[in-house]
């Protein structure tokens, strides 16, 4: 296993990098996220022993790096850096060349098994083809494949790549990704990979490392690491997760809140009641409309509940696959008393969130006005055995509207006149989180 302890390390005895610990298992893919400066090639160079860290240590099959002779060290890790091979007149064969030279007694001695190495590493990334080409007439991305060819060609036992998918299309991107974890995986390689792009971390990782302002943020198996709060807190932007369809795998993007229509404070104010996604347009078209929107109770991960952060609206939460508390009810009956109007998304009722019907009852009680999406029957999202198709008659009954598409409630919701409520205290404007959840974070 290759092992950083407690890492320390920078530039000009400034620290870049503070009390970084990583762990590489042979056969097994770990990416290295993290935003620019973030300390992650920095780190990638102390563990390829290209720069003498300040403080802490390292290991690698169980023996501490000063243990083994630059020959020695070569043969069990191989290092691609971020820049590609220099214009010196060299061919794609010869430098792919230079990854065998801890292997041969010599410059010059070339053996058959160099030559195998070396056509094997151009076979997977792809560069074969490009043999007897000089180095100055490739592409970026050419070189970019060249570059991780001669450290294939090393034939070590960890590969240590910092960024390796640059200057490539995205055909070549997810081959070589794929190409990378299938030879981690048959020949029992570790490989470290620096890489900016979450998805491909996402789908070809096996564990992945979060770097932000030099520190490992987290680290974990994708679902775990690749948190949207997280991803929040180190990228400082708002990220929404989905899963990939083909892989199960979360699926990443981030969000722009800037480029969302700001209501003004004294506008009407909606509070949508959405989950599963159904929320997403409806919290979009209320905004350019003109309303101030809230919404809940939403489970925290739901589509509707990331949404809803990234745009900032004020949205009460509960924890994953929960049913609604207490708490969250309450605290949507505090926001929901200042609304202008209730609206229903096209969303599905489970025994998770039918209180959510409920509190649509009570704000009608509160001489709340309810408005209702109703693209599709109650009856076919009703996954309580009848008891939200109850409660969904019993609010017509109190003379909720309905729609069949989201135009039509708009056109019925467009305001006239300035909001005669309350707009939210300071503290009701704030985002409800929950704290539980934080704590494992």
């Amino acid at each position: 296993m290759l092992i950083a302890e407690s890492i320390v390390a920078g530039y000009n005895q400034t620290s870049v990098v503070q009390d970084a610990s990583l762990r590489v298992a042979p056969g097994q893919v770990v990416a290295l996220l993290g935003p620019n400066g973030s300390g992650k090639t920095t780190l990638a160079r102390v563990l390829a022993c290209t720069l003498t860290p300040f403080a802490g240590r390292r290991m690698v099959d169980g023996k501490p790096y000063e243990a083994y002779s630059p020959t020695e060290f070569a043969r069990l890790v191989a290092y691609a850096p971020q820049e590609t091979p220099a214009e010196m007149g060299f061919t794609v064969a010869e430098l792919v060349m230079m990854g065998r030279y801890p292997h041969q007694k010599g410059f010059w001695s070339v053996s058959r098994a160099d030559r195998d190495a070396v056509w094997q590493a151009m076979a997977h990334a792809e560069v074969a083809h490009l043999a007897e080409r000089s180095i100055s007439q490739l592409s970026g991305g050419e070189r970019q494949r060249v570059n991780l060819a001669r450290a294939l060609a090393q034939q070590a036992r960890y590969l240590l790549l910092d960024e390796p998918t640059a200057h490539l299309d995205l055909r070549h991107q997810t081959q070589l990704m794929h190409r990378l974890r299938c030879y981690a995986q048959e020949q029992g390689v570790g490989a470290l990979i620096v890489l900016h792009d979450l998805n491909l971390a996402s789908q070809y990782a096996d564990w992945i490392a979060l770097m932000g302002q030099g520190r490992i943020m987290a680290q974990g198996a994708p679902d775990e690491a690749l948190h949207p709060a997280l991803l929040e807190q180190v990228y400082q932007t708002p990220v929404l997760r989905q899963t990939n369809p083909l892989t199960g795998r979360p699926l990443l993007f981030a969000l722009s809140p800037d480029a969302a229509p700001e209501a003004a404070p004294d506008a009407p104010h909606a509070f949508v009641i959405a989950g599963g996604g159904a929320g997403a347009e409806v919290y979009y078209t209320l905004l350019a409309a003109g309303w101030r929107v809230s919404t809940g109770v939403l489970n925290l991960l739901d589509t509707d509940e990331e949404i809803a952060r990234a745009l900032r609206l004020t949205h009460i939460t509960e924890q994953p696959f929960s049913p609604i508390s207490d708490r969250a009810y309450q605290q949507a009956q505090r926001v929901i008393q200042t609304a202008d109007a209730v609206l229903i998304a096209d969303a599905p009722f489970g025994h998770g969130n039918l209180r959510n019907l409920e509190l649509a009852l009570w704000a009608q009680a509160q001489g709340v006005p309810v408005y209702a999406l109703a693209t599709r029957p109650i009856e076919q999202r009703d996954f309580t055995n009848g008891e939200a198709t109850r409660l969904w008659n019993a609010l017509l009954t109190g003379g909720m509207l309905t729609a069949a598409s989201l135009d039509a409630a708009m056109a019925r919701l467009s305001p006239k006149t300035p909001a005669t409520r309350q707009p939210l205290s300071e503290g009701e404007q704030s985002v409800y989180e929950n704290p539980s959840l934080e704590a494992t974070l």
